[in-house]
């Protein structure tokens, strides 16, 4: 049987979000209690560099040093962010964030209510919404955490035990994922609602993902949708003159 505990996912010595791991029992039920911990310890100040044209809520951030927030990004709070990470122009963290140490948030990245672990990268146009990602994840362009259901039910997390599928109310409507320690995803894709992923998993580009991934999983297309020709080959289509 899979161990959902953080600690299966996540190495918790080195991060200051430890403490709020120690009061849950899965890894999931972090997502809700995220909110409640950042108000609990965050303690507004701005010690890295806000470069002019940037926007941070007033006392309600805390930026430690050696960050840095480019011009145009906007961060609104409660929001943390440890020492040398960089957040993007054009980025938007709309609260209830917690960044780790040397972590990038990139340009045109949107984030509400996610936590960051230490060395992680979410670079190019994502959307992380009621998530948690772990320690050294590298995440492509134009990946997302969708974190609504259709149906506006709760969110379950569904996991497949022994050949029999088990369901884990997170009593949240909007859930999107979690990814642990050392995850690799390709650009363009999409954890479904409720998604949990192992650590050290790779998740190629355009993957849609849902369920429970175990550790060192490979996630990748079956078959490719695009077709290779030769431009001289005589099925090759007539360039149109317009």
């Amino acid at each position: 049987m899979e161990d959902y505990s953080p600690e299966n996912l996540f190495d918790l010595q080195d991060t200051s979000a430890a403490s709020l791991f120690k009061r849950v029992t899965y890894v999931w039920d972090a997502v809700a209690a995220l909110p409640s911990f950042i108000e609990e310890i965050i303690e507004p100040e701005v010690l890295g560099e806000v470069e002019q044209g940037a926007w941070l809520e007033s006392g309600r951030v805390r930026l430690e040093k050696g960050s840095r927030v480019e011009r145009g990004a906007i961060i609104r709070g409660p929001t943390i962010i440890g020492q040398n990470t960089v957040v993007r122009s054009n980025a938007y963290i709309r609260g209830h964030v917690m960044v780790g140490d040397e972590c990038l948030i990139g340009c045109g990245t949107e984030m509400r209510q996610v936590l960051v672990l230490n060395q992680s990268s979410i670079p190019h146009l994502n959307a992380f919404f009621t998530s948690v990602v772990g320690n050294r994840v590298q995440i492509g362009a134009g990946t997302i955490t969708a974190n609504l259901l259709l149906s506006r039910k709760e969110v379950l997390i569904r996991i497949n035990m022994e050949g029999k599928k088990e369901s884990f109310p997170t009593g949240q409507t909007l859930f999107g994922a979690i990814i642990g320690d050392d995850c690799n995803a390709g650009a363009q894709c999409l954890f479904m609602p409720g998604t949990v992923i192992g650590r050290r998993c790779v998740i190629h580009p355009q993957c849609s993902v849902s369920g429970f991934l175990s550790q060192d999983s490979i996630v990748r297309p079956k078959s490719s949708n695009v077709e290779v020709i030769s431009q001289t080959a005589k099925s090759a289509s007539p360039m149109v003159q317009t």
